[in-house]
Order: C-alpha cells, then sequence, then structure tokens
C-alpha cells in the first residue's frame, strides 16, 4: 500500500478578477425569508401579531412572508422593517424582495419534472450557482462538482435506496448541470482538500478510479480550481467526522447571509448558517487546508496514481 508523506510547501495561485455573480432565485428567496425571519426574531418587536396589525394584515400573513408563500408590498416591508429597528436596511430588502417577485427561473427548473429536484438539493444547487467561492473537504471520496460520469453513477448506484433507472437518469442529470457552474466565465473559484483515502477508494473500480484521478490532475491545472491532498499521515481535522461544503456568497447581494456550510448526510442535505456553526467549520478547513501537501505535489500524485491505475486495469 502506497502512502504519502507531508512536506512543508506554501504555495499562493493568483486569480484573476472574477465578474459579479448572477444570484439564483432558490438562494434570493431563500435570502430574503431568512432575513426578514431573523429580523424579526432578534427585535424587540419580534410579536408577529403586533407586527401583523401594524400592516393591516393577519397574524398568519407575516408567517406565509417569512416562509416564501406569499411577498410583501415595499410599503409593508418598509413598516416591518422599521418595527423590527432596522429602516435603514429598506432600500436592500425592497431590492432583494424584487429579486424574488421576478422569478427568474433557476437552471434546472425547465429541465426535470415537479418532483425533483428535492428542496435540499435544489438550495444547494442554488448556492453553487450564486457562490464566488467554494471550500470542500472531502476524507472519503471525490466531491461531486469534480466527479467523472462513471465515477458518480458508481457512487450513485451505492448510495440511492431507490434503483429505478428513472431516478439514476434525473440524479445524474443533476449533478451535471451543477458540474457546469465550474466551467462559466463568472465561474467560482474552488479550492478543495481531498482526503489520501478517497484516492484509494475502490470506486467503480480500477478502470473508473484511474480516470477519475486523472481527471482531477487535469481539473487542477485550471485557473479558478485548486485541489491539494491531505495524507492519512496528516491526520484528519480534530472533530471532522465527514466532509462539508463552504460556499461563500457575493456581500453586495446577500448581506445577511454572505456565508453557508453543506453536509450530506445518509438522510438528507443540511446547511448551517449561524456564526457559532460557521466558525467551528472554518477552523476545520484551516486545520486541513494547512495539512495538506501542496497543489504541484498533489497534481503529481493524482497523475501518477492515474497512469498506475489505468496501467493495472489494462
Amino acid at each position: 500500500m502506497w502512502s504519502i508523506r507531508v512536506k512543508t510547501v506554501h504555495f499562493t495561485r493568483s486569480r484573476k478578477v472574477r465578474p459579479l455573480v448572477e444570484v439564483s432565485h432558490v438562494v434570493a428567496e431563500w435570502a430574503f425569508t431568512q432575513g426578514l425571519k431573523k429580523l424579526r426574531e432578534t427585535s424587540e418587536n419580534s410579536n408577529q401579531s403586533e407586527i401583523a396589525r401594524r400592516i393591516g394584515k393577519s397574524r398568519a400573513t407575516i408567517g406565509h412572508y417569512e416562509m416564501g408563500r406569499y411577498l410583501p408590498s415595499h410599503d409593508s416591508l418598509d413598516i416591518m422593517l422599521d418595527a423590527y429597528g432596522h429602516g435603514e436596511r429598506a432600500t436592500y430588502y425592497r431590492q432583494l424582495r424584487d429579486r424574488v417577485e421576478m422569478h427568474s427561473p433557476d437552471w434546472w427548473e425547465d429541465e426535470f419534472p415537479e418532483h425533483f429536484p428535492p428542496r435540499s438539493m435544489a438550495l444547494l444547487a442554488g448556492f453553487e450557482y450564486s457562490a464566488t467561492d467554494l471550500r470542500i473537504f472531502e476524507p472519503q471520496h471525490v466531491p461531486e462538482l469534480l466527479q467523472t460520469p462513471a465515477y458518480a453513477e458508481a457512487l450513485l448506484r451505492a448510495g440511492l435506496t431507490d434503483h429505478r433507472a428513472d431516478q439514476l437518469t434525473l440524479h445524474l442529470r443533476m449533478l451535471r448541470g451543477r458540474q457546469a457552474v465550474l466551467n462559466r466565465a463568472d465561474a467560482p473559484r474552488l479550492a478543495c482538500v481531498l482526503g489520501e483515502s478517497a484516492l484509494r477508494s475502490p470506486v467503480g473500480g480500477p478502470l473508473v478510479l484511474g480516470e477519475q484521478l486523472g481527471a482531477l490532475a487535469s481539473l487542477a491545472n485550471r485557473e479558478n480550481i485548486e485541489i491539494r491532498v491531505l495524507p492519512d499521515s496528516g491526520g484528519r481535522p480534530a472533530g471532522a467526522t465527514g466532509g462539508f461544503t463552504e460556499l461563500l456568497l457575493p456581500p453586495e447581494v446577500i448581506q445577511d447571509f454572505s456565508e453557508v456550510v453543506y453536509v450530506s448526510t445518509p438522510v438528507d442535505r443540511i446547511h448551517y448558517e449561524s456564526p457559532e456553526a460557521l466558525a467551528v467549520f472554518r477552523a476545520l478547513w484551516e486545520q486541513a487546508w494547512r495539512s495538506a501537501l501542496s497543489p504541484e505535489e498533489s497534481a503529481e500524485i493524482l497523475a501518477d496514481l492515474a497512469r498506475q491505475l489505468t496501467k493495472d486495469a489494462s
């Protein structure tokens, strides 16, 4: 069994200035509704009945606003923000509200049946589409955004409880659409720390894994992608039981939630946005990033392993 030794190498890749990003509808709606709810809950005037009285609506209407079922008028929105003590945020929330009302369809809305994708997957796709930066830590498998079709299919077949062909096809199509964000002119910057175990996990067999590692080595040459391998000898970050994705959103568009972290579980995909949770994941990321090999060493290892696996498979 091969192993990797850690070397202390400092590397910083130059980055081009990224064009302003377009925020997806699902993220704009999430930021608007969650923002209103957060402002109310942290306000001295948090009583929904009192706020409803001020705008001449029923108490249930405030809940509908915060769940995205209806949108408040500009006047009602101004009254609500004044009541919450944040009247100065009126311009921002008016613009965000209008983004939601405009409802520019997200890329998947016309591509899939109504029941797909699930809400949690749609929100993740929206975050990926809207992000300026992605930071991915994955100790066990190649992360979804960097997977080849054969590798992705092998993992999905192993993980999907419903093995119907139509479900597998939907998930693979959705993944291809999500991966397309990395090819846009305004593609997000992606930094990935990949565990050594992911490089030798026999997903799909030697040929599939060899193709996947070769694709990673090629992706690492892109201007907006940086991949680092974390050797087993470097140790997994203390407290990190699995992988996670940190997504940085454009603060000029999403002011109250400029950062979220996504974690995939066997049941669902969940996200965190509280400052306390984000601080934990940020510390885990910094630890993994410092312990990983340099991009040059990582690319060399990926290319060598890809050649070795492809040769063995043939």
